[in-house]
């Protein structure tokens, strides 16, 4: 087995990553590994050589990978950093608007008033070929005698 592949596979078994990003970071590492060695190559002839030379360089991959997990811990307790407040914060608010709403007169309760009806609606009489004038409305008794137009 090539060194650059074994120390791959030593990587990603120290890897604690999900699968996906534990594949980009392994292309990623090897590609850099494989170019390191063509770098090396160039000042040493010897191809095995420069790829000792490359990967000591590069570092054991326990380290590597340690950083790499640390780098995901940092970026995880950054969001919780983050993400807590915001939570805090839009519960707080909402947690104030309503006690101000459940403050108001009447409980913060609010019915819609009560549908009142509309007067019917009579037809107009149909207009004779002469118009008249409209005649007085005449006057008439309510109920308990009083007079009401």
């Amino acid at each position: 087995m090539n060194p650059i592949d074994a120390y791959v596979r030593e990587l990603a078994g120290e890897l604690r990553a999900p699968a996906w990003r534990r594949r980009r970071i392994l292309i990623e590492v090897r590609a850099h590994l494989l170019e390191a060695a063509e770098a090396e190559r160039a000042q040493t002839r010897d191809e095995p050589t420069a790829v000792a030379r490359a990967l000591e360089r590069f570092g054991r991959a326990e380290q590597t990978a340690r950083e790499f997990n640390r780098a995901r811990r940092r970026r995880r307790a950054l969001v919780r950093r983050t993400l807590v407040p915001w939570v805090a914060a839009a519960a707080v608010t909402s947690m104030a608007s309503a006690s101000v709403w459940a403050f108001e007169p009447g409980g913060g309760v609010r019915h819609s008033p009560r549908p009142t009806r509309a007067p019917a609606l009579k037809a107009p009489p149909a207009s004779p070929a002469h118009p008249t004038p409209p005649r007085p409305r005449a006057a008439h008794r309510h109920a308990r005698g009083r007079r009401t137009r």
